[in-house]
């Protein structure tokens, strides 16, 4: 992608959300300098090339930080909800919805892994689930 292709900046994201659409998760990786990196933005953080493109991520990670949110940012949000920044395993980290008991974050360092929900506007989003010993094993 290139700064001319941003347009009003819908363009920077639109990429994001068809691999969400299509339950895959993506992230920017800059081809001069093959960092990862969110959110989409028109330069690489780290080298300020304007080249990108969308790679597959894997959607395993882990739980940098998180909290509980007790007051929805707008209607058709139901709150409280965990939220938490992700690290996912290709380098790069994201905010994001985890499934959960909501009385209290998600602890620091749980392994977990991408799934979807349709969220109040109609858009599939990211949300993620603790698992256990494996990508495909879910904490019960």
């Amino acid at each position: 992608m290139s700064a001319e292709d941003s347009g009003d900046g819908s363009s920077l994201t639109a990429g994001f959300w068809q691999a969400a659409r299509e339950r895959t998760l993506v992230r920017p990786v800059c081809s001069a300098c093959g960092t990862s990196f969110f959110s989409p933005q028109i330069a690489c953080p780290r080298c300020l090339s304007q080249e990108w493109a969308y790679e597959r991520s894997s959607g395993r990670g882990t739980i940098y930080s998180a909290t509980v949110v007790h007051r929805a940012p707008y209607p058709g949000v139901t709150a409280p909800y965990q939220l938490a920044i992700i690290d996912l395993e290709e380098g790069w980290s994201m905010l994001a919805t985890v499934d959960g008991d909501p009385s209290r974050p998600p602890a620091i360092g749980t392994p977990v892994r991408v799934g979807w929900r349709r969220g109040p506007d109609d858009r599939v989003v990211p949300v993620f689930t603790a698992v256990r010993n494996g990508p495909d094993q879910d904490v019960t």
